[in-house]
């Protein structure tokens, strides 16, 4: 029960980061469809992709019920492959604002530039928090995984056996 709950506010909250990160990023490209920052390109893509798959998995666990071991690796694994875009995301757009502003240079632009430094810096901070947030729902979804398996694997083990113990021989009178 608490790893649906889990599950949903995590898929929940990074689904509604994606979609902060899509409009800003199309924003970016928008402004400048010739020459676009190849960030923004790549945030619109794991963006897109993030709001494509995740209500699925979500819809998924809703109507399936109980998660099989197969379901979990598999959820484990694509959230593994968008943890490491939502990080390159992340470096790409720390990358870009590093090569056209300063570092604490916001503040010193006004106007347009202002702006447009300020929604790369968004761009950067919802892609990391993305991606520390897949990556720790990740690693806690390989634990349960790994600890129920070995709890299911001992109640199996001692549950469907049936085992006497015998008494020890009796060597008092020798």
């Amino acid at each position: 029960m608490v790893i649906k709950i889990v599950r949903w506010c995590v898929l929940t909250f990074t689904l509604i980061f994606a979609i902060v990160v899509l409009g800003i990023s199309a924003h970016l490209i928008a402004i400048r469809p010739t020459h676009y920052w190849h960030f923004a390109a790549l945030a619109v893509a794991v963006s897109s992709l993030t709001i494509l798959t995740f209500p699925v998995i979500l819809l998924v666990d809703t109507f399936l019920g109980s998660a099989s071991t197969e379901r979990i690796f598999g959820e484990a694994l694509w959230l593994s492959i968008m943890w490491i875009l939502w990080l390159a995301t992340g470096a790409n757009a720390t990358h870009a604002a590093r090569v056209h502003f300063f570092a604490g240079g916001c503040s010193f632009f006004s106007g347009f530039s202002s702006k447009i430094c300020n929604e790369f810096r968004v761009v950067e901070a919802f892609a990391y928090i993305n991606f520390i947030i897949l990556l720790c729902y990740t690693i806690g979804l390989f634990a349960y995984e790994f600890t129920r398996d070995q709890s299911q694997a001992g109640q199996g083990a001692t549950g469907s056996q049936t085992t006497q113990k015998q008494a020890p021989p009796n060597t008092t009178g020798q």
